[in-house]
């Protein structure tokens, strides 16, 4: 019998704290699409059903998930209301805005943070997020990272809380411009993923709802979760190193990078993740993990690559995988 959290063939069982909206069971299967939306099968009522977790909503998701994140960046019911009010033209309460809070307090747990950060930050919630915009190689990075975060979850790794916060310093562009890019390095890198539905396919599900456009997804992905997020501590994260066997630099920008559990984990935000090519993929997240292991000291052993979407999420373990350069 299949174990809760995994993914088996074209369907999979979906997170342990799912549930079916008519018998309140846990034991329900992804069973395919309509459109654009993803069935799911519940096993003991046999009934089948779609989860949207923003209809039926008197505001747009938009209106919804900007208050959510004006309130976990460090305003005030009263002026996370205000703010949405003011860019979506609304009339929104702060009543709203705090029922939406707990309402979507067990996919966006940074509020279990929040108090302890805003004893420290009330009076410069402008110094919670630091952005920092790379150019390289014609493309701009909007590199950023959530600095209480990065102080509450690092403090095991000092060297990676000083990588983030000098990197607009020590970053160089010319490796960027000239050195071989991680999502073009093919390695031949075997390795064992581990398929299941979690937290951030969770967070990616609610900050998709937010796209009018596809070309807004991987921001709006990796700012959603850095902001609302209590294990996301940095987005576009460069990094770079020189191969010898490649015989040459090689770099790349990390789209999410999370600490759970003293392990840091480096995170790929693809669109249609189940249908992605493995060896790519696993090659492209290998040399992130190197790359980062090699500028903060952080071994691979207390690291773990996964690639995600809003409906799959597929991880493994770097320091057990086997790689090959390939010519």
């Amino acid at each position: 019998m299949l174990a809760k959290g995994t993914i088996s063939g074209d369907g999979g069982i979906t997170g342990p704290e799912d549930s079916c909206p008519y018998c309140h069971q846990h034991q329900i299967i992804r069973y395919g699409w309509r459109g654009s939306d993803q069935i799911f099968y519940c096993r003991p009522c046999r009934k089948k059903f779609t989860k949207k977790p923003l209809k039926n909503k008197a505001y747009s998701s938009q209106v919804i998930m900007s208050a959510i994140s004006s309130y976990n960046l460090g305003s005030t019911l009263e002026a996370a209301a205000k703010i949405a009010n003011k860019q979506f033209k609304v009339t929104v309460s702060k009543s709203s805005v705090h029922s939406w809070i707990g309402e979507f307090s067990d996919i966006c747990t940074y509020q279990k943070l929040r108090p302890t950060v805003m004893k420290k930050y009330c009076d410069k919630i402008d110094k919670i997020l630091y952005e920092y915009h790379f150019h390289h190689s014609g493309l701009i990075y909007n590199y950023v990272y959530h600095a209480p975060k990065l102080e509450m979850l690092c403090c095991r790794y000092p060297s990676l809380i000083r990588y983030l916060e000098d990197m607009h310093k020590r970053c160089p562009s010319d490796v960027f411009e000239e050195g071989e890019r991680c999502s073009q390095v093919r390695l031949d890198v075997r390795m064992k993923k581990e398929g299941f539905y979690n937290q951030a396919c969770r967070l990616a599900g609610l900050a998709l709802t937010t796209c009018k456009k596809k070309t807004q997804r991987h921001n709006m992905v990796e700012r959603f979760m850095l902001i609302n997020d209590s294990s996301s501590i940095a987005c576009e994260v460069p990094v770079w190193f020189w191969d010898k066997c490649l015989g040459s630099g090689v770099s790349g920008h990390i789209d999410i990078v999370q600490m759970r559990n003293s392990r840091l984990y480096v995170l790929d935000y693809k669109p249609g993740a189940a249908k992605e090519n493995e060896s790519k993929v696993a090659s492209q997240l290998y040399l992130y993990a190197l790359g980062l292991g090699f500028r903060t000291g952080i071994p691979l052993k207390m690291m773990r690559c996964a690639w995600f979407d809003e409906h799959e999420y597929y991880e493994f373990n770097p320091i057990e995988a086997k790689v090959k350069v390939t010519k």
